[in-house]
């Protein structure tokens, strides 16, 4: 999968830094900073929205795996609108990125949700 170009240097300092007395969301331990974590989640949902194309018609005509993705993609919206402007070299205030940053965590739960119904031998 394709990293995108200064991404995390991107979110190591204005994500981090336009927050910096806020907590880590718990999901993010795992990793030494949050710009990992973040790129975790995006690199996540790219993943899971791949499978889902490949998915066959029957399956991806499923009412719950649909609306488990547009859950995903209901909570991850500012997430790739973060990473749309930063692609195209956009300058982003610093109340969107908070509102970013405070998104991460329910995105990543999402992802999750939706992770689990997927097929095991999808590819």
């Amino acid at each position: 999968m394709m990293v995108l170009p200064g991404f995390k240097k991107l979110l190591t300092v204005t994500l981090l830094g336009a927050a910096a007395c806020s907590t880590l969301p718990p999901a993010a331990k795992d990793f030494d900073n949050f710009s990992d974590y973040v790129e975790s989640v995006f690199r996540h949902q790219n993943l899971l929205s791949s499978r889902l194309m490949m998915l066959s018609e029957a399956m991806a005509e499923n009412e719950t795996l649909e609306d488990a993705e547009q859950d995903m993609n209901d909570a991850c919206h500012l997430l790739n609108e973060y990473a749309d402007h930063e692609m195209s070299g956009e300058s982003m205030g610093l109340f969107f990125k908070r509102r970013v940053k405070a998104s991460i965590e329910e995105c990543d739960k999402k992802i999750h949700i939706l992770e689990a119904l997927l097929p095991k031998n999808d590819p």
